[in-house]
């Protein structure tokens, strides 16, 4: 039983070291500079949006919808049934 569980441990050792010992095609000429560089205007990026709260987050403005949407006014009271129609009960 404990040869089975060192074998298994084993397995996933070796498995674990194959992943790690992967290559990846990446290129030998690659610019750690570079790589710097990008990594820091990221690091810059997530700071700037982690200060800032997103537009959809923020406070409702208080502003008059009626007037930003040009609506008429509600009607008052009920309306007029026209002369040539039957008044029609709740169900139509």
């Amino acid at each position: 039983s404990m040869q089975d569980e060192m074998m298994d441990l084993m397995d996933v050792s070796n498995e674990i070291q194959e992943t790690l010992g992967r290559s990846y095609n990446v290129p030998d000429d690659i610019d750690e500079e570079e790589l710097m560089g990008e990594l820091d205007a990221l690091e810059a990026d997530m700071d700037f949006e982690s200060n800032s709260v997103p537009s959809y987050l923020q406070p409702d403005k208080e502003t008059d919808l009626d007037s930003e949407l040009n609506l008429p006014a509600a009607p008052s009271g009920h309306a007029a049934i026209p002369a040539n129609r039957q008044q029609e009960d709740e169900l139509g």
